[in-house]
């Protein structure tokens, strides 16, 4: 479990948990603290999924863009690209700097 994982546990704990304490002073709002409560931590861990998967992602897709780049400029040059020129390349043809 990576520290960002039980960070968002931890949070989405404290909030509901935070929200049940005040529902027992007064009985008929107890139901909608914990609803609100465990909904919001619901969003926050499914939004923080959500972004870990886009990156793992992206960093497959640049991976591969990476590799296939490099044999490409093997077979041309007899040699493999600098990391300067790889990174040249990839800011050229992407617009963006890679992540890695």
């Amino acid at each position: 479990m990576t520290k960002r994982t039980l960070a968002a546990g931890v949070l989405a704990a404290s909030m509901t948990f935070g929200a049940v304490a005040p529902a027992f002073a007064d009985g008929a709002a107890s139901t909608r603290n914990i609803l609100i409560g465990g909904a919001a931590a619901a969003i926050l861990v499914t939004n923080y999924n959500h972004k870990v998967r886009a990156k793992r992602e992206e960093n497959r897709e640049q991976s591969r863009r990476q590799a296939s780049y490099r044999s490409y400029f093997y077979q041309r040059h007899g040699y493999y690209p600098s990391e300067a020129q790889y990174h040249n390349w990839y800011y050229r043809t992407y617009g963006v700097t890679p992540s890695n």
